[in-house]
């Protein structure tokens, strides 16, 4: 039985799924490929890196098999001893690029198995299943967007989600004469992880002295109150919220130029209020200024993946000096793809 999940690209909204926030993100034609069969054991198997593991028990192995292992064990949570299978994967998504290639992997795995086994869980128990895994087993401490935006996309759409509420509404992704367009920057700071959890600490600092118990309490009055790093974190979470809900009024009234304005509105906060940046990637953002409709830095941050708004003809004219100048600062060969969106999670022939 063979399935896929799409990554994901976030147009608007970083760092706030997992501090009760909006997000906009949408699945993209990039996917992880689940081919599943029944077994004697536990295997595990990937066409992108000859790697093969065998349990007979399902245990931490410390490798990308632990995200299929964390579903398995939280399905199991919910229905019962889950019968071993073995899973082999391949891989169209760049892997460390902020395209949230985990959550994809988290997914398929959760519907492979709702599938054969005849579970009969929803899309959202299922993303559900793949963000406990993320949160418990593997520890990092992410927002429900990624797996929300893996298994409930739909092409030609955005997915709006209000991770507080756990509501979600398709927005229509009319573009017009404009694309979105991913550069990988080619590092991976290993920061990352770490880092990202210790920003989750920070917001939860932040709620504590002022006394709430979530974001969506906070008002640009309650800022006056804090300080320093709180200070800079929760402004944020409220500026990047309301970028959100701008971007969707954006969309819906045809006005491309605003979202680019709010992309690098974005980066900036990201950058310098929330910093989650790194030399590399503020370097192709600052090539890119006055040249392409918006940029930011897009995922967990600390390196990964910018994301750009542009018309075919203004990308063109810019990438090939980038990708040289680039290669001659950090000796890195960038890579960078049209995004085409596209279904959630879904089998396939």
């Amino acid at each position: 039985m063979k399935y896929r999940a799409p990554g994901r690209i976030n147009i608007i909204g970083e760092h706030t799924d997992y501090n009760d926030g909006y997000v906009l993100p949408f699945a993209i034609d990039k996917h992880i490929y689940l081919d599943i069969k029944n077994s004697d054991k536990f295997t595990f198997s990937s066409k992108n890196s000859n790697e093969k593991i065998s349990l007979n028990n399902l245990q931490k192995t410390n490798t990308w098999a632990d995200y299929i292992i964390g579903v398995i064990l939280e399905l199991e949570k919910k229905v019962g001893k889950i019968p071993p299978f073995s899973f082999n994967i391949h891989s169209n998504l760049p892997i460390g690029a902020g395209l949230s290639s985990s959550a994809a992997l988290e997914v398929v795995s959760a519907y492979a198995l709702n599938d054969i086994l005849n579970l009969n869980l929803s899309l959202e128990e299922l993303a559900l299943i793949g963000w406990n895994a993320e949160n418990k087993f593997i520890g990092l401490n992410c927002g429900i967007m990624d797996q929300y935006a893996s298994a409930l996309s739909k092409e030609n759409h955005a997915l709006f989600i209000d991770t507080f509420t756990k509501k979600h509404e398709l927005i229509p992704l009319n573009l017009k004469d404009y694309n979105f367009y991913i550069i990988n920057s080619g590092v991976k700071h290993e920061l990352g992880n770490s880092e990202y959890n210790i920003r989750k600490k920070q917001c939860d600092e932040a709620l504590k002295a002022l006394g709430k118990n979530s974001f969506r309490e906070i008002t640009y009055d309650d800022l006056e109150k804090l300080e320093g790093i709180s200070y800079k974190r929760a402004k944020h979470v409220l500026d990047e919220n309301n970028r959100v809900l701008k971007t969707i009024e954006a969309l819906k009234n045809d006005n491309i130029e605003l979202i680019g304005e709010y992309l690098f509105e974005s980066h900036e906060s990201l950058k310098n209020l929330y910093e989650v940046s790194c030399e590399e990637i503020d370097y192709i953002i600052d090539n890119l200024k006055n040249k392409v409709t918006g940029a930011r830095i897009v995922g967990g941050g600390f390196g990964g993946s910018v994301l750009v708004l542009s018309k075919d003809d203004e990308f063109e004219k810019v990438i090939d000096n980038l990708k040289y100048e680039y290669n001659k600062k950090y000796s890195i060969e960038i890579e960078y793809f049209k995004v085409k969106n596209s279904n959630g999670v879904e089998k396939y022939i």
